[in-house]
């Protein structure tokens, strides 16, 4: 939102691109210019057009050439920056004069923004500590080093002054302050440990979800195999890096969904892919889900002035917990199995096909000196066959989407979904006696 006054524009300010600024995105120029601005003021005020670039309306992403005068016809109004202290139970795990480490339970957001003004973890904190809280992230997220997802609970750490927020956010910056986290994923991972490393970024079919995309951040999981069940894997999972959503979005990739997540398919959408023997356990286990099954249960630094490296964990909250005795009661498995008829059945490779990651593949050269193989003509009969064969499986998906559409109709109709039929029950064909005699 800008604040336009009738003023004539000599009254704003005007810049000349430098010979050393040049290349320079206008967004980054201008934070550089107005630095009692935000990032996110500036780029408003490119968004309503009050930025002009050469004499014309510019974009944020406009790459600024030497000599390019920058002229401003408003300046960014600044929003409310006061938070509200809010008295919140907090859960204290450890406290000193630098940091303290807390445990951020399930359905609190952590600091405001994206419509959460209030209730936050942000304004409890400053209800508790008062002004013994950092202030290097601004007055909205005092002593806020780093954010868990609202669903996700866990254990964080808060720095009590901006030489400790320093030194932690440098930890984190060159990943030396450890996060683990479990959850609970559908199906059973193909490698028992190992890394995920693909770029995250925003899904370009919807702002509210992060997905794998080429152009997206470098993020990197590591993931280890804890317990396995019938149709779910306990798992323990490490951060290198902190993206938006990182470990949902990367379990969802390689084909297993956390268990419970509503964002990323974890719940409705994975039933179709368990056998019909579990099919009722899996249906308690989303009932036993809040949201998803995904905690962090360990955090691990160097202390900011003690220097000494300090590691907390927690266990798993009262319904994860509850979750994993049930399967372990229901469907524990002393190994995993990837038998389609017995185990969760993995995702095909159209659906965990990311189109946004493609990538050209160029078709290698022939060797000059193979001969070509002959080619063997189908008969007519094959043909038909594999036509008649492509036909039904079509037939199969189409009906496949179309009880999914009707099961979701009937869900928000608050219906209970039956499933059609083509055999009409207590239907018997009779003939006529006369014809027997």
């Amino acid at each position: 939102m800008t604040k336009k006054n009738a003023a004539t524009k000599s009254e704003f300010p005007q810049f000349v691109v430098s010979e050393k600024e040049s290349g320079e995105r206008l967004d980054k120029f201008l934070q550089g210019k107005l630095k009692d601005f935000s990032r996110t003021d500036i780029q408003k005020l490119i968004a309503d057009g009050a930025v002009l670039a050469g004499g014309s309306v510019a974009k944020k992403n406009l790459r600024l050439n030497e000599g390019v005068a920058v002229t401003l016809s408003a300046l960014p109004e600044k929003e409310s920056s006061e938070l509200k202290p809010e008295k919140m139970k907090l859960n204290i795990v450890y406290e000193d004069d630098d940091v303290a480490v807390i445990f951020k339970p399930r359905g609190v957001v952590v600091h405001p923004g994206n419509g959460a003004a209030t209730g936050t973890l942000a304004a409890g904190l400053l209800y508790y500590f008062k002004d013994k809280l950092s202030t290097v992230n601004g007055p909205l997220r005092p002593g806020i080093v780093h954010r868990l997802d609202k669903d996700t609970p866990g254990l964080m750490v808060v720095a009590k002054n901006d030489k400790a927020h320093r030194h932690l956010a440098h930890q984190l910056e060159t990943r030396t302050l450890h996060r683990k986290y479990e959850a609970l994923i559908w199906g059973h991972p193909r490698d028992l440990s190992g890394e995920i490393e693909l770029p995250v970024g925003r899904d370009p079919k919807s702002r509210i979800r992060m997905a794998v995309v080429k152009n997206g951040k470098y993020a990197k999981t590591r993931y280890k195999a804890k317990e396995f069940f019938a149709i779910a894997t306990l798992m323990e999972y490490e951060l290198d890096t902190g993206r938006t959503h990182q470990i949902r979005v990367h379990s969802r990739f390689t084909g297993h969904p956390i268990v419970g997540d509503p964002i990323y398919e974890g719940r409705e959408a994975s039933l179709s892919r368990v056998p019909p023997l579990y099919h009722d356990t899996a249906e308690e286990l989303l009932k036993m889900a809040p949201a998803q099954f995904l905690q962090a249960v360990e955090i691990t630094f160097m202390h900011p002035t003690k220097r000494k490296k300090m590691t907390f964990s927690v266990p798993l909250e009262k319904p994860f917990e509850q979750a994993v005795k049930f399967l372990e009661k229901e469907c524990l498995q002393t190994a995993p199995t990837f038998d389609a008829d017995t185990s969760f059945r993995d995702f095909t490779e159209t659906e965990i096909n990311n189109p946004y990651l493609e990538e050209e593949i160029e078709d290698e050269e022939e060797y000059p000196y193979e001969e070509e193989p002959v080619k063997e003509r189908l008969t007519r009969a094959e043909r038909y066959e594999m036509k008649k064969e492509r036909r039904k499986k079509r037939k199969e998906i189409e009906a496949e989407k179309r009880e999914k559409k009707e099961r979701k109709a009937a869900e928000k109709r608050g219906e209970a979904y039956v499933p059609k039929t083509d055999v009409v029950t207590g239907y018997e064909p009779t003939i006529d006696p006369s014809y027997l005699e």
